[in-house]
């Protein structure tokens, strides 16, 4: 596609999204891919509805602005993530429409276990935790969840779809929407009946629909943040003045839960990895600095997590952990104590 055929385009779904509320006023925004090394997209606090192909920014995958007038969005570090993690993506549209917005203010998120359209299409669709709009935090905080998603629910920020191109892009947030709005209009009626498991089963393989590509350290370490919520969840925070609840985990292949505490300054768990077993942190109180490495590729990560953080550990990555503040957490496994699966990595260590 020409430039100007691209651009055209991108400014016509702007339009789009603010009709339908989906981009109102400053809110939300566009990007696509120009060239292999080079995007356009929206400039910064300004109106979708009155945006013209020449406000458009050319930006670098290195996040240099190379043409236009102005500041590029300041979401511009997830969009670029996007691009960088999955090569075959064309366009990337943050929005905020009211009913998925909605789900995610309430803790709630968007059950696809119910939707056969939606599970065939996208498979899930997770809730990445709250990140400061307009900060490096929300690329952080999508990443690990973009190996397996095209779109996405940000906890109290709207959504996030990937396409192929901006039709894709377009798609995936309508049907975003339409099943949130559906939710809501079901749980009025007592709520939405799940499919059969085989079905759900059959129908999710068929999400997305295109071959995942090599997935980085971030990609295979599953972060979640259970949110604190008085609804009904199988996962979440609760507190009231009777004290704290934490339901850490449903569905989960789970053979052996343990409780630790870790002292600030007091040394590092951990400095290991597995070749079997696989494992779930769940941070239940203060903070920690996280350390991985994938002991086949050298790649290395570190990540502060905080109460309600819940990081999946799969076989490969090994990992320590080194207190911040004063800290309770819970390890969950899905094998039984196996010390000779237990190995020891130094890189992790030090």
């Amino acid at each position: 596609m020409r430039p100007e055929d691209l651009a055209a385009a991108l400014i016509r779904i702007c339009r789009l999204g603010w009709q339908k509320g989906y981009l109102a006023g400053g809110a939300g925004n566009l990007s696509a891919r120009l060239s292999p090394e080079s995007i356009l997209i929206t400039p910064s606090g300004r109106a979708k509805a009155l945006l013209e192909p020449a406000d458009l920014l050319e930006v670098g995958l290195d996040g240099r602005v190379l043409r236009g007038q102005g500041r590029p969005s300041g979401e511009l570090p997830m969009h670029l993530a996007a691009y960088r993690l999955h090569p075959e993506t064309g366009a990337v549209l943050h929005a905020h429409p009211a009913g998925a917005t909605a789900l995610s203010l309430a803790g709630r998120g968007l059950d696809c276990a119910a939707l056969p359209e939606m599970l065939y299409h996208l498979g899930e669709v997770p809730t990445a935790p709250y990140a400061t709009p307009s900060t490096d935090q929300g690329a952080a905080a999508v990443e690990p969840f973009l190996a397996r998603h095209r779109a996405l629910l940000l906890d109290h920020h709207g959504t996030l779809t990937l396409g192929r191109d901006l039709e894709e892009a377009w798609l995936f947030t309508e049907m975003l929407e339409h099943a949130a709005q559906t939710l809501i209009a079901a749980q009025g009626l007592g709520g939405a009946r799940p499919l059969p498991p085989a079905e759900q089963a059959r129908l999710r393989p068929a999400g997305a629909g295109q071959p995942a590509p090599a997935l980085l350290l971030a990609q295979r370490l599953e972060r979640v943040h259970l949110a604190v919520s008085h609804e009904f969840k199988t996962e979440k925070r609760a507190q009231d003045s009777r004290g704290r609840l934490h339901m850490v985990a449903d569905g989960l292949p789970i053979a052996k839960v343990s409780l630790l505490e870790l002292k600030a300054g007091a040394g590092r768990r951990g400095g290991h990895w597995h070749q079997k077993k696989s494992e779930w942190f769940y941070v239940a109180a203060g903070r920690c600095l996280a350390r991985f490495e994938d002991v086949d590729t050298g790649e290395r990560l570190e990540w502060e997590l905080v109460e309600g953080d819940r990081v999946h550990i799969p076989p490969g990555v090994a990992h320590s952990f080194e207190a911040l503040s004063d800290m309770w957490f819970v390890e969950l496994c899905d094998r039984p104590y196996d010390q000779a699966d237990d190995l020891v990595h130094e890189g992790v260590r030090s």
